[in-house]
């Protein structure tokens, strides 16, 4: 199988670096991508990120073929005990999807980073909502959420304390589809026409209070295809292939 990968990201004014990250595993038959938001109020939480990314990568590209969905929430299990002891602090968002040929796509996710199918002629279609205050007891509309204080206090993340496990979602027809992951940055504080831009790759207005901002658009090939990743901004972009 195929994918056309491109990674979009920015630094925001919230903090001294960007504390968004990307990790993008390629194998013939399946492909792994891991988007994260550090944390903007604990520390080490981007050099977090980090480590999740490479661990995460890393350890898909070594495992056995047919991969399974436990599989991959008990290596993030096995990683949360092992950075956790190191970054007492830190804390993120994330989302995985695991993608494989003729197979439904599998999506794991904790915090405020979502997935949505993407056509520049019309709104991104998200397909989950984020885990906040702002709708921790009731559904509401993705706007609502973006524009409530609440908005930034999570109710499941990656985090020291404890491990919490991912809810998860199934894309049962993925076919040729667009699909965009996601940090808040994009999705809450973006509007439609800014967003296919920052996909895109073109200058948006920047905001005082601006999140970072990251993408990851992610186009379905055939097989006869090559897989491909482009960024603007490798060093927050983790590839690995297998040979």
């Amino acid at each position: 199988m195929a994918v056309e990968i491109s990674w979009r990201s920015r630094q925001g004014r919230r903090t001294d670096a960007n504390q968004d990250y990307c990790g993008v595993a390629l194998r013939p038959d399946s492909v792994l991508c891991v988007v994260l938001d550090g944390s903007t109020a604990r520390q080490q939480s981007g050099e977090l990120v980090r480590l999740i990314a490479r661990d995460l990568t890393d350890w898909f590209i070594l495992a056995k073929k047919g991969m399974a969905a436990d599989d991959v929430i008990n290596q993030l299990h096995e990683i949360h005990k092992v950075r956790s002891k190191e970054l007492h602090w830190a804390s993120a968002s994330y989302l995985v999807a695991l993608i494989e040929h003729e197979r439904p796509t599998h999506i794991f996710y904790a915090g405020d980073c979502l997935v949505g199918r993407f056509d520049a002629k019309a709104p991104i279609e998200w397909l989950i909502r984020p885990h906040t205050l702002a709708n921790a007891i009731g559904t509401i509309s993705l706007d609502k959420i973006a524009s409530s204080t609440l908005r930034n206090k999570l109710t499941r993340s990656f985090r020291a304390k404890e491990f919490m496990a991912p809810d998860m979602a199934t894309i049962t027809d993925v076919g040729k589809e667009t699909f965009v992951v996601a940090t808040d940055g994009f999705w809450a504080e973006l509007k439609h026409d800014d967003q296919c831009r920052f996909l895109e790759g073109e200058a948006i207005q920047e905001k005082e209070s601006q999140d970072d901002c990251s993408a990851l658009k992610i186009r379905i090939l055939g097989s006869d295809n090559e897989s491909q990743v482009s960024t603007s901004t490798a060093g927050n972009l983790y590839v690995v292939e297998s040979d």
